[in-house]
């Protein structure tokens, strides 16, 4: 009796302190279809465990801004849903809509990745906090068990319930694509071209491959679970893997580099075998072998591959329209239509036609080509017209409008490409470099290189007139005749380079002549140059 005594004591001790402090618990920051509010609304939430004894969290903060703790405070209107009792959850509906009820705060989580703090009655007490990194749709982050100081991701969350691991069943997928010879076609996170594979989900759910192995003759590898942004595969969607024995790059890297002929396999992590193919070495440089049809059991070899996209693409091309200015951190510059201050995208057309872009994609991640498409039901409001921008604000907030995207820039620094329907082909593309709060990244002139940095930013204007000033000794003479058709040829009155929009240069010449323009229709850039000065002119090609 002394014993289940002392061992009582010493359990209510330790719960005692344990349960002392509330802290955050769990937390989805990016709620697809997982499950939704009263109003019938799949928003992000934040879930507070109480370890302690009954507990009203009224007068109590939320907040996702070191700035600005007490950001919003836990109402004392209705007592039922602020009041947490000893091992229970509260869950707080992150959504920017407090017109919806005592448990919606005014601010959403970023699925980018930030800082969330539970904050004690002062307003300045912090009491819990978390920084998050980027979050996976629909797969949350919290803690590994109620109150437990180590995190994990949980593939089925459980908001208003313990925190626990459930299992699920072995998914169809299919090891849809490969190559073995990668030295031109496609490139990873750090530039580096290396063998790989690409894994197909055609269920209408996603799947993370989180502690799935991989393996090929005496080589395996365990997928991890510290990413699932990089593991995860979108329903009918597609994800790359490369075997490039370098798995300090990321979840996406595996640490196998194949060096022979064999099976590949991908394997449950109860050792279900999903699927196997035949690896083989000797396709040809920059080649791939795939299904003829995603997940079909035919194969074929492709001379132009298609990583991350269905082996039945049919390319699109893109219109001549161009990435004209960017802004990651946007204080005063620029309010968009509810007059808030985020983070923007702008897009120009140097052409002389109407440019559509219903159905383009636009994404900052290199892995994930096709992460926010711009609506084919918004009418009108997505065609540019000649010489006219257009603006895609990225706030993730696709309820304030079709131009709302579903990321935000980083200020740190981050790779963005337009691309058209087919959702590989690339329209533009530019790596945004580090910024100061309202300076942007920009063309230095509309359409036109190189990319400078912006102590003005002109959002939805002109980035300046391009200087077309007459070279000394010239006198009136420029470009002649332009506008040209395509296939005749243009008198350039001096040595110069002729570059695309995209700033590629195409042409090269050093002395006076007639060249014939085998071009595509649309704007080119000739920057002329003699010993008097130097001259930038467009060209416009018909």
């Amino acid at each position: 009796m002394r014993v289940f005594l002392a061992l009582s004591a010493a359990f209510l001790s330790l719960a005692s302190l344990q349960g002392q402090s509330l802290v955050i618990n769990e937390l989805l920051a990016s709620n697809d279809s997982y499950d939704y509010d009263d109003f019938f609304q799949f928003e992000d939430w934040i879930e507070v465990y109480n370890g302690g004894g009954i507990q009203n969290l009224a007068g109590y903060y939320l907040s996702d801004d070191p700035d600005t703790l007490n950001k919003w405070m836990f109402p004392s209107s209705n007592p039922g849903l602020t009041t947490i009792l000893p091992g229970g959850h509260l869950r707080i509906w992150c959504d920017d809509d407090e017109q919806q009820g005592e448990d919606h705060a005014n601010f959403k989580i970023s699925n980018e990745g930030e800082s969330l703090f539970l904050v004690a009655e002062d307003g300045t007490t912090i009491l819990d906090s978390i920084t998050i990194g980027i979050q996976q749709t629909d797969i949350s982050f919290g803690r590994s068990c109620d109150g437990c100081s180590e995190w994990q991701y949980f593939n089925v969350p459980t908001p208003d319930a313990p925190n626990l691991t459930i299992a699920l069943p072995p998914a169809t997928l299919y090891i849809n694509e490969f190559q073995s010879v990668n030295t031109s076609t496609v490139f990873d996170e750090s530039f580096g071209f290396s063998s790989w594979i690409e894994v197909f989900n055609p269920n209408d759910y996603q799947v993370n491959l989180a502690n799935y192995t991989l393996s090929i003759g005496t080589q395996s590898h365990v997928f991890s679970a510290e990413a699932p942004w990089q593991t995860t595969i979108e329903p009918n969607g597609f994800q790359l893997f490369w075997l490039d024995g370098n798995t300090a790059s990321g979840a996406n890297h595996t640490g196998i580099v194949p060096f022979e002929d064999g099976v590949l396999s991908l394997l449950h992590d109860d050792n279900t075998i999903i699927d196997e193919i035949n690896w083989v070495m000797s396709l040809e440089e920059d080649n791939s072998r795939g299904r003829i049809s995603d997940g079909s059991p035919n194969w074929t070899d492709f001379s132009t591959p298609t990583p991350r996209v269905t082996n039945s693409l049919q390319i699109i091309s893109p219109a001549s329209v161009v990435l004209n200015e960017v802004q990651s951190d946007n204080f005063i510059t620029y309010a968009d239509e509810v007059g808030e201050f985020d983070d923007w995208v702008e897009l120009y057309n140097p052409t002389n036609e109407p440019i559509d872009l219903a159905g383009y994609y636009v994404s900052d991640r290199l892995d994930v080509p096709q992460k926010w498409q711009i609506a084919t039901t918004a009418g009108d409001s997505t065609v540019i017209l000649p010489g006219a921008f257009l603006m895609l604000i990225a706030d993730e907030n696709g309820s304030q409008g079709w131009n709302h995207m579903n990321f935000k820039l980083s200020s740190l620094g981050e790779s963005i490409a337009l691309r058209s329907p087919d959702g590989f082909s690339v329209a533009d593309s530019v790596f945004l470099p580090e910024l100061a709060p309202d300076r942007s990244w920009g063309r230095q002139y509309d359409a036109g290189a190189p990319w400078v940095e912006f102590f003005i930013p002109t959002p939805d204007a002109s980035n300046g007139p391009m200087v077309t000033e007459n070279l000394s000794g010239l006198g009136e003479q420029n470009i002649y005749p332009n506008p040209i058709s395509s296939g005749h040829s243009a008198f350039f009155p001096c040595a110069g380079t002729l570059y695309d929009t995209h700033g590629k240069v195409l042409l090269e010449w050093f002395t006076p002549q007639s060249i014939a323009l085998h071009l595509p229709a649309g704007l080119y850039f000739a920057r002329l140059e003699s010993p008097q000065g130097q001259s930038t002119q467009k060209v416009l090609v018909h």
